[in-house]
């Protein structure tokens, strides 16, 4: 089983956004300067010089039956415990840097759990995907920092397969996230879990929404459930299960809903439900009025207010003033995800279906508000 793939969280999902994942034309040149740079600064890690690091590594590569390719290296900063993948766009191979201070933290399987998660990131290609500071409106930052957080999800699943451990993994993301050694702590995980379920009670956390990565308790917690699931006891030739992943991803992503405030789906919904409106006023209006039947239909699938609202501005207005109200609409649902774009241009065709299908206006309708939502699927209804 390629554990890689079938431990992905689901909403680490790139094709969900649209962009490829494509790398960068390799530097040799600025690439030994890279290396340079990293030879001079920090100590690469070999069995000669870091024995047990080495051998940990070479456990953790096993364990997830891939090839190493990378170097690491050790580089002095006695003040963050922290490691990276440096995936140079010009580099040939990936660099995992670990700060003197996480070494110093950790004890050899904590370790692993932190070279898995970095290696996870490598093969997900979570350094292509898109930053937030990119995006085009709120709505677009709001979903690419939830793939962000997604692939720390996907990441700490991976982490924990590498070493073999829910009690180190969740013992490194402590030692992490307080910044103490095991001489302070006593690991007691359902006293952490209780302080997640008080953060959950005190709902929408500002911070969180615009966080790159989930808090440390979300993220043991996922740990948590991840190791009942029924894919994973079966991975790891044990018995029973809890849920199956489906159900585990789900709950993961309600925590992270109650804690953002539900933001990301209220946006996404807000956005979703405009351009649904006005496309299907487009489609259903005819020499800039609505039937009493269609008015009713539209009334009782998005409410008397909305509508009632809408059909004010189509009777005082001109087309003009419509056909930029729609654009605007439609160039904001462009920015939602993949699915939800299908799932609006099947619900429009839903709409167009029940005035005619050989209907040649609704159909040049239904192809401009595909093309402005990228979907290239063949229109039929």
């Amino acid at each position: 089983m390629n554990c890689l793939e079938t431990f992905r969280y689901y909403k680490d999902n790139p094709h969900e956004f649209s962009f490829t994942l494509s790398e960068k034309e390799k530097d040799d040149a600025k690439q030994k300067r890279y290396l340079s740079n990293l030879l001079s600064s920090s100590v690469k890690v070999s069995n000669d010089i870091f024995p047990s690091i080495s051998k940990g590594i070479e456990e953790v590569f096993e364990k997830l039956n891939i090839q190493n390719n990378f170097s690491f290296f050790i580089t002095s900063d006695p003040m963050q415990a922290n490691a990276a993948c440096s995936v140079m766009p010009f580099s040939s191979n990936p660099d995992i840097i670990l700060t003197s201070r996480l070494v110093e933290l950790l004890n050899e399987d904590e370790l692993k759990f932190v070279i898995g998660h970095e290696v996870a990131h490598y093969h997900y290609k979570h350094s292509l995907y898109p930053n937030h500071t990119t995006a085009s409106g709120r709505v677009d930052a709001l979903n690419m920092l939830n793939l962000s957080r997604a692939a720390e999800i996907s990441s700490d699943r991976i982490g924990f397969v590498a070493c073999k451990s829910l009690e180190n993994s969740l013992r490194a993301i402590i030692k992490i996230a307080s910044g103490l050694s095991e001489k302070h702590i006593n690991f007691n995980f359902s006293a952490l879990l209780k302080q997640l379920k008080e953060l959950e009670n005190i709902g929408r956390n500002e911070s969180e929404l615009w966080n790159t990565h989930p808090n440390f308790l979300v993220r043991a917690q996922a740990l948590v459930w991840f190791a009942t699931s029924i894919e994973y006891k079966k991975f790891s030739s044990s018995k029973g299960g809890s849920y199956s992943l489906k159900e585990i991803d789900q709950k993961i992503n309600e925590t992270i809903n109650k804690i953002t405030g539900n933001e990301i789906e209220i946006s996404n919904k807000e956005v979703y439900e405009r351009a649904l409106i006005w496309g299907t006023l487009k489609i259903f209006v005819k020499n800039g009025k609505l039937s009493k039947d269609e008015q009713d239909k539209l009334k009782n699938k998005f409410g008397e207010n909305k509508i009632s609202s809408a059909i004010s501005f189509l009777k005082n207005t001109n087309e003009k003033s419509l056909e930029k109200k729609i654009e605007d609409a439609f160039e904001q649902a462009k920015l939602l995800l993949k699915s939800e774009k299908n799932r609006l241009m099947d619900e429009l065709k839903d709409k167009a279906s029940s005035i005619g299908k050989n209907n040649a206006g609704i159909l040049k309708i239904l192809s401009k508000f595909a093309n402005i939502l990228e979907d290239t699927r063949i229109i039929t209804f």
